[in-house]
């Protein structure tokens, strides 16, 4: 597929209205448990030539990001929601429009005190909890490999929506020494791999069986989280999850998101993300020309308009 399809253009437009809003601070019902808050973001570069003597490609890229969360907390209970959405896509040239981004998150975590930092204030800092923890992970649209054509002369799909999905769930428990982290050990945790194309697990793509559609592996799970105003409007936020299945716990399944946000006034931002992946079971063509397991790394800096919801 060459062009910019029709469902791509679908999500951009509901991005682009979603910026038309006002904006709005973090919604908050202080006569009840619910908080719930969000922010959208749209980025994009330019660049035209003309009889350029020094030569030169034009390019355009765009991008938009999507982020909601809905709290809910009680003296004992905490229920944590967070979705996640990013699309984007450049053109350099003569080339036609190639995605850039493409993510598609949902994480709910639910937590029990079991102590707090001061033990006469029910709403303090809780330092213990009973953890339950639910992670899936997928794509909006094709991937495509545009070094290995098809015999139409076509790029090779290489994955799609829920192609692959990961679906985690853990049971365990969480140690919260301050607001800004916390670490969650799950020694009771299911990783569910998703293929529902039916081309890809044919081949046994993403790790699973030839054929077969979805791979369940029993293991643990961890999770780090921190979060933290460093300095003002100065945001850094990182999350590491590590799995490991029980029939082979030395083989660590490595997720690692370390976002860097500057808010430079009331609606532009400025992003530094840094995404690390490894994933013994995924098989890369390497740089190198090989295909194996590799670490997956990827970085972007984003400036643009966002939106607090």
């Amino acid at each position: 597929m060459r062009q910019l399809t029709t469902f791509n253009l679908f999500i951009l437009c509901i991005l682009f209205n979603l910026t038309g809003l006002s904006a709005q601070e973090e919604t908050t019902d202080t006569a009840g448990p619910w908080k719930t808050g969000g922010t959208i973001g749209i980025n994009f570069n330019q660049v035209a030539l003309s009889n350029w003597a020094g030569g030169g490609a034009g390019t355009f890229a765009m991008g938009g990001l999507l982020s909601l969360t809905g709290d809910y907390k009680e003296a004992g209970s905490h229920w944590s929601n967070e979705f996640g959405a990013g699309y984007g896509f450049t053109k350099v040239g003569d080339q036609n429009f190639r995605k850039s981004d493409d993510k598609l998150t949902l994480v709910s975590k639910y937590d029990y005190t079991v102590s707090r930092l001061n033990a006469t204030d029910k709403y303090a800092v809780s330092r213990l909890l009973y953890s339950a923890l639910l992670d899936f992970r997928t794509q909006f649209t094709d991937g495509l490999d545009y070094e290995e054509l098809d015999t139409a002369g076509n790029p090779t799909r290489i994955s799609r929506f829920l192609a692959p999905g990961y679906l985690n769930f853990g049971l365990g428990g969480t140690w919260k020494p301050n607001q800004y982290f916390e670490a969650l050990v799950a020694p009771i945790s299911n990783r569910l791999i998703i293929v529902l194309e039916d081309d890809l697990s044919a081949v046994g793509a993403f790790g699973v069986d030839r054929g077969e559609k979805i791979k369940s592996e029993l293991g643990a799970l961890s999770r780090l989280k921190f979060t933290k105003e460093i300095v003002e409007n100065v945001t850094l936020g990182s999350k590491l999850n590590l799995f490991g299945p029980y029939n082979d716990i030395t083989t660590i399944v490595v997720n690692w998101e370390t976002l860097l946000s500057m808010k430079v006034n009331d609606y532009i931002t400025t992003s530094i993300s840094l995404d690390v992946i490894y994933d013994e079971s995924v098989e890369i063509n390497r740089n190198d020309g090989t295909i194996g397991p590799a670490t997956q790394v990827k970085e972007a800096l984003n400036i643009g308009f966002g939106y607090a919801l």
